[in-house]
Formats: structure tokens, C-alpha cells, sequence
């Protein structure tokens, strides 16, 4: 098991908010998620339903307007148009929601299961997840999942965004990396495990923590994999 730990400070003099130091230091993927999830929300506060293709798991694709769901909720409430009754599918038998935002911007989720770690004071165990909402980043021989929770102490609100990988024969998304504000600091944390054996090369480049190769670079580490694994096909 690979751990990797990086931190980056910001100056406590320009009494910057945590998205400001985000903004001004991370030119990296934390970045692009903050300005997707903006959007999402103006969408969601401007209307309930969105403009979202359903894929069910025979294959089925449902053209329709959805709301989006709670993380655990137990289905998608949508309808065919503006002036249709409102229907619901069970979320087990949905594969994935691509909702359409602004533009061509557009947000996916997947109802899975996954395996997190959580830290306890002098120990770690590992927790599998009821089945939950959540992000879909990037699709491929691995996938790319990613969410977000906050927590507070007195004053202080402490961010964690995690990120999960799944091959398309397991049973559960595996969390790989996270990023977690602590006392003005950004934590880097990445786990990659056996998970880019497979590809040599590129399992190098973590283990020596090459640039563009740490936790802060998971997006991208996990579109180089997939990259590599259709090379693999030829």
C-alpha cells in the first residue's frame, strides 16, 4: 500500500475564505470541481427538475426531466416534460443520471457502494458504504468517483473531498485519494495500492511521486491509466 502526504500553507495575511486559497493556490482538479459544483447549485435553485438522460441497467435510456436525489435516496423523481406527471425509478435499477447544466457542461451520478477509510486517533478501519449517490468524474477501464463532506469544531469548518476508483468487475469503489483542509492547511492523501500495477510505468511515476503524480493529480492519473489500458487492447 502506497500512502502519500503533501501539504501547501497560504498566507493567513490576506485573511483569504477556504475557496479563495483554493482559487489562488490549486490550478488543479480541487479547482474545476469547485466551479462545477457553483453551477450545479444555481441550476438546482433555479428550477427542481433538470434536463437528464436515466441509463437503467438493461441499457434503457430515459430522456426526461429529473430532480437530483439525495445521497441515499432511494429513487429518481422525473417526468417526460414540463406539463407531464411525475414519476419515479428505484435507484437499483438505475445504472447512472447525467444531468445537463448551462452550456455543454454537464454533471453525472451513480448509485454504488464504496469503501472508505475514515481516521480515528490512533488506529484506521475500513467502513463499506451503503449504497449512495455520487460524482462520476471520469469513465474508463477505471472509474472515477469523487465526493465531498464538511465537518465543524467551535469556528473552524474543515473540508474533505474524496475520491473512490472501481473496476467494472468489482463490487465496490475503492477510495484512493482525498483532500482535506486542516488549521490553514490543504492535506493530500493518496492510497493507490495494487490498483496501477498493471500498468508499470505509471505505477512508477506514484511510487517516486513524480510531478504530476500525487494526489492532487488523481483526474488525470486515472485518464493516463485508462489511456494506457486501451494502448494495451491494440
Amino acid at each position: 500500500m502506497l500512502h502519500f502526504f503533501h501539504k501547501k500553507s497560504f498566507d493567513k495575511e490576506k485573511n483569504s475564505t477556504f475557496a479563495d486559497v483554493y482559487n489562488y493556490k490549486i490550478k488543479t482538479m480541487v479547482r474545476r470541481f469547485i466551479f462545477f459544483f457553483l453551477i450545479f447549485c444555481v441550476n438546482v435553485q433555479a428550477q427542481k427538475y433538470l434536463k437528464a438522460v436515466i441509463t437503467q441497467h438493461d441499457g434503457t435510456h430515459i430522456n426526461c426531466l429529473a430532480k437530483l436525489p439525495d445521497m441515499s435516496e432511494t429513487g429518481i423523481r422525473y417526468k417526460m416534460d414540463d406539463h407531464s406527471k411525475t414519476q419515479k425509478i428505484k435507484s437499483k435499477d438505475v445504472k447512472s443520471v447525467c444531468y445537463y447544466l448551462r452550456g455543454d457542461k454537464t454533471f453525472e451520478i451513480e448509485f454504488i457502494r464504496y469503501i472508505s477509510f475514515f481516521e480515528m486517533s490512533y488506529y484506521r478501519q475500513q467502513q463499506v458504504s451503503a449504497a449512495e449517490w455520487i460524482e462520476v468524474l471520469e469513465r474508463g477501464d477505471m472509474t472515477l468517483y469523487f465526493t465531498q463532506e464538511t465537518s465543524r469544531t467551535g469556528q473552524r469548518k474543515t473540508f474533505i473531498y474524496h475520491y473512490f476508483v472501481k473496476r467494472e468487475n468489482e463490487d465496490y469503489a475503492t477510495e484512493i485519494a482525498y483532500v482535506r483542509s486542516k488549521n490553514g492547511f490543504l492535506i493530500y492523501r493518496m492510497e493507490a495500492g495494487d490498483y496501477f500495477s498493471d500498468t508499470p510505468g505509471l505505477e512508477k511515476k506514484i511510487e517516486n511521486r513524480d510531478e504530476g503524480y500525487t494526489a492532487k493529480d488523481i483526474l488525470n492519473i486515472v485518464k493516463e491509466y485508462n489511456t494506457l489500458k486501451k494502448q494495451q487492447m491494440l
